[in-house]
C-alpha cells in the first residue's frame, strides 16, 4: 500500500480511560512510518497549534474592541492567512483589511549563519498568483486581500507606509513569519509607526533554525527594535515551541513588578 493509499495516524490527541490516560501508537501501528508520516505527522500537529493561537486571539482582539488590520509578513501558502480570514469572519470584523507582504520568491540570501536546511534562497516558494488563488478558493474577505509584492528592503517603503497611515489604517494583529534576521529588520521599522496600544504580534520563527537561540535571527531583530520603539511589549503567549506573541503598550507610570 502506497503512502497516499493508507490511513496516517492522527495527530490529535486523545483520552484513554485506563493506563497511560491517552492513546499511544504501538509498533504494529507505526510498522510502515515513513518520512511523509513524520512530515503530516509535525505539521497536523504545528497546524492546530497555530489555529489555537488565531481563535484565542481573534476573541481577546473582538472582546477588547482592538481595531485595525490584519499584517502577515511571510504568507507561504496561505495557511495562516486563511486561519486569519476565517477567524475575522467568525468574529464578524467586517471593516479589517488583509494585507499580506512577501517575495512570492521564497527566502532571500542570508548573511547571518543558520543551521535550518529551509533557510537558502528560494525555498518557500509560493507565488503571488498560488497564494490569490488560496485565498479565493477560501472565499472570504476576498475583497479586503491586499498583497505587497517584493524582499522586504525593497517593498516596505515609506510611501506604503505613508498611505496606509493616511488611510486610518494601524495593526490590530501582525504575523512575523520571515525567519531571517535581515528579513525582519525592516518588516519591524515598518511596522513601528502602525502599532497601537493592543497591537498583537506574533513571532513565528523565535525558536527556529539558530541552534533554538532566540537572541539570533528574529529575535534578535525585535531586541533591537525595541530598543528605539516607543512601545513595550508584555509576552502574551505561546505558540508551539517555536513561536510567541507579544501586545504592544506605552508605559503609564504602572508600579513595576512581573505579570
Amino acid at each position: 500500500m502506497s503512502n497516499k493509499e493508507k490511513k496516517r495516524t492522527p495527530s490529535i490527541i486523545h483520552p484513554l480511560g485506563e493506563e497511560p490516560w491517552v492513546t499511544l501508537d504501538n509498533a504494529d501501528d507505526m510498522k510502515s512510518w515513513e518520512h511523509a508520516d513524520e512530515v503530516e505527522y509535525n505539521q497536523n500537529n504545528r497546524q492546530i497549534e497555530k489555529y489555537k493561537f488565531f481563535v484565542k486571539t481573534f476573541d481577546m482582539l473582538n472582546d477588547n474592541e482592538i481595531k485595525g488590520g490584519y499584517h502577515e509578513f511571510g504568507c507561504h501558502r496561505a495557511r495562516t492567512f486563511r486561519m486569519a480570514l476565517t477567524e475575522a469572519h467568525r468574529h464578524n470584523m467586517q471593516e479589517m483589511n488583509f494585507f499580506a507582504y512577501d517575495s512570492f520568491e521564497g527566502l532571500p540570501e542570508t548573511s547571518t549563519p543558520t543551521k535550518s536546511l529551509w533557510h537558502t534562497p528560494g525555498v518557500l516558494t509560493t507565488t503571488e498568483e498560488d497564494f490569490l488563488a488560496h485565498i479565493q478558493k477560501h472565499g472570504i474577505y476576498t475583497d479586503r486581500v491586499k498583497t505587497i509584492k517584493g524582499f522586504y528592503g525593497d517593498s516596505l517603503t515609506d510611501d506604503l507606509q505613508t498611505s496606509l497611515l493616511d488611510a486610518g489604517e494601524v495593526v490590530a494583529l501582525a504575523t512575523v513569519d520571515c525567519d531571517l534576521y535581515e528579513s525582519a529588520v525592516p518588516v519591524f521599522k515598518f511596522l513601528e509607526p502602525l502599532i497601537q496600544e493592543g497591537t498583537v504580534i506574533y513571532l513565528d520563527d523565535l525558536f527556529c533554525g539558530y541552534n533554538n537561540i532566540p537572541t539570533k535571527g528574529i529575535g534578535r531583530a525585535f531586541l533591537e527594535f525595541q530598543q528605539y520603539s516607543k512601545f513595550k511589549f508584555l509576552r502574551h503567549m505561546d505558540v508551539g515551541w517555536w513561536g510567541r506573541t507579544y501586545i504592544a503598550y506605552q508605559d503609564d507610570g504602572a508600579p513595576e513588578g512581573v505579570l
